[in-house]
């Protein structure tokens, strides 16, 4: 962006979008001309890192805007001047202390791209001139939380989306890293409008490596080896005529919502901040920690060759052994840590292609040639390092843990771990969803939800929305116990007598066993450790093992206590990760109780 009337042009697009105009189709855009950018990586004990608005070249380098007053580069939020930002490389147990800095005073994003619903529940800092009403677009200073998605961690450093800061202000939070290694990431998480700031390129990795993981050699632990180490998350976004980002401003309820969608889906693919990238690699190992940080949209993901992942971890650390897959589906918030063996095809080419419906998993099919391709491979000839690295596909199969199995969690029937059954609720309006509920209440309804640290809980999860959700829970990780069908129609009928009005501060949950339909299915493989983040599908309940405890302590220990007190501070939340419901209500806190020893 070089001049005022670029600033004016993009406002212009956007007061079109808000009084009703259509959203501008994306330009035409080269494929796979260039590289994968790699993010640059941060390592040490203290950092600043600080949220900027700056231009990027996004789109591809020949890239020409209709406007030659613009210079083809593409106005975006980062952290520390990069979309996405830095990768946080830190070791387990060595304490990494963060000084989150909002530097987004003057961004022009908000004013004339992003249109901020006021008639959300919101972070709303205080304007200057109060707004005439809150059916017109805020325009006022940025409001930014970071949140470590994943982290074990205090809630006075998770993120928690009211502990937002204007601009000129920061947030000091510690990590610890006192949990078992990982692919995490960390992106805004403000009340309200983190479908906006995440949109807008507030995201980065964060990897955890612990000696364990060092010891399998597996690639980025080696001095030898950190460029056959790659993150990679995934976005969809869309672009004007000159390359500037278009965000919907045409609310599916606007006498309610003016500027709130249910689910953003563009029609570019973005990855590492690059539209269609090529990724030119040795025939080799390589490990992709791979990433879904879309707003709304699901991957599922495969080489159009045949080439199949291994997937050798999961949202918050290791499986026990590598799972071979030629599938992989990533909802957002999902990580998937995979080796991809490139030996067999030296010299070829190929696509990563995308087949998830949009919405997930009845909606509208990817197009060929836009959402269905995500990056192109290029394999060389020749080998630089001699790979020394984890094998996967050896056999018999290697276990990646073996002196460490994944501490496996009760199953229902046992009587230390308490079952709670919660829902998953649509309101609907005239033009489609006002909003979208976890358990039928509002954000501010009163907690329900104590768990005691130390505790293994059974939350069974009874979708009654036509849509996937894919449901995170701050603070802790879990396993999934199984996912089993139920009488839709007859459920919600036993469910709206017992609850006449939705949303409500408490609901009335009937049991579900009456209504459970065929079998019980059991985990994917790759679904069989531990997460943070998974897929509760329409029609089905989802039953998940929640440990109020860190991943590694026996699962019979139910006095087992976190580094930090989790009962101090403004507690924890859970929530749907497509960010455009997360914003209209389908988040809900909870507080752990510490129990007194």
């Amino acid at each position: 962006m070089k001049t005022k009337s670029n600033i004016n042009i993009v406002a212009s697009i956007c007061l079109l979008a808000v009084m009703g105009g259509a959203q501008a189709a994306s330009p035409t855009i080269t494929k796979y001309l260039d590289q994968l950018p790699m993010p640059s990586r941060l390592t040490g004990s203290n950092m600043t890192i600080t949220a900027l608005e700056f231009p990027q070249q996004v789109l591809s380098s020949d890239f020409k805007p209709a406007d030659p007053s613009y210079d083809g580069k593409t106005l975006v939020w980062g952290y520390n001047g990069t979309y996405p930002g830095p990768t946080l490389d830190v070791k387990r147990g060595e304490t990494t202390t963060v000084n989150w800095v909002n530097n987004l005073g003057n961004a022009t994003l908000y004013n004339n791209v992003f249109s901020v619903d006021q008639t959300l529940d919101w972070a709303n800092p205080p304007p200057i001139v109060s707004p005439l009403s809150t059916f017109i677009a805020y325009t006022g200073s940025v409001p930014i939380v970071t949140h470590l998605h994943g982290g074990m961690v205090s809630s006075n450093s998770d993120g928690h989306p009211e502990d937002w800061f204007r601009p000129t202000e920061s947030k000091k939070y510690k990590y610890l890293n006192d949990q078992e290694a990982a692919t995490l990431w960390y992106h805004d998480h403000t009340m309200g409008v983190t479908r906006i700031n995440v949109h807008a390129g507030l995201a980065g990795f964060y990897l955890l490596r612990d000696d364990f993981e060092k010891s399998l050699k597996l690639a980025g632990n080696s001095k030898d080896d950190p460029k056959y180490e790659r993150e990679i998350v995934i976005q969809d976004k869309s672009f004007d005529e000159n390359g500037q980002l278009v965000f919907p401003s045409d609310g599916v309820n606007p006498t309610v919502h003016p500027f709130w969608i249910p689910e953003f889906f563009g029609d570019t693919i973005v990855v590492n901040g690059k539209t269609w990238p090529r990724f030119d690699v040795e025939p080799r190992r390589y490990r992709l920690r791979m990433a879904n940080g879309s707003n709304a949209r699901f991957y599922k993901l495969s080489f159009d060759n045949g080439l199949p992942f291994w997937q050798i971890g999961t949202d918050a650390g290791l499986l026990d052994k590598p799972v071979k897959v030629s599938e992989l589906t990533l909802a957002p918030g999902e990580r998937a840590d995979v080796i991809v063996d490139f030996s067999s095809v030296v010299g070829s080419e190929f696509i990563l292609r995308n087949t998830g419906k949009a919405p997930y998993p009845n909606g509208d099919a990817v197009d060929a040639e836009t959402t269905g391709q995500i990056m192109k491979f290029i394999v060389g000839t020749s080998v630089t390092v001699a790979d020394q690295t984890f094998n996967p596909a050896k056999l018999p199969t290697p276990s990646l843990r073996p002196n460490n199995p994944i501490v496996r969690l009760p199953k229902v029937e046992s009587d230390r771990a308490r079952t709670r059954t919660m829902t998953l609720n649509e309101v609907q309006g005239a033009g489609g969803p006002l909003k979208v509920l976890v358990d039928g209440k509002e954000f501010n309804a009163p907690i329900t939800e104590t768990p005691k640290e130390g505790a293994t809980e059974i939350w069974e999860i009874v979708n009654l929305t036509a849509d996937t959700h894919p449901m995170h829970l701050h603070l802790v990780a879990f396993q999934l116990l199984s996912r089993q069908k139920f009488d839709v129609v007859k459920y919600q009928s036993a469910y709206d007598k017992k609850n006449p009005v939705i949303p409500a501060l408490f609901t009335t949950n009937p049991k579900v066993s009456p209504y459970l339909m065929g079998k019980s299915l059991p985990p994917d493989a790759n679904e069989n450790g531990w997460k943070d983040t998974i897929r509760m599908n329409p029609g089905e309940v989802t039953r998940i093992a929640v440990r109020f405890a860190p991943t590694d302590t026996p699962a019979n220990d139910f006095n087992a206590q976190f580094p930090f007190d989790p009962s101090k501070g403004p507690g924890y939340v859970w929530h749907c990760h497509i960010i455009d419901h997360e914003d209209n209500e389908m988040m809900r806190p909870y507080n752990v109780i510490r129990a007194k020893k």
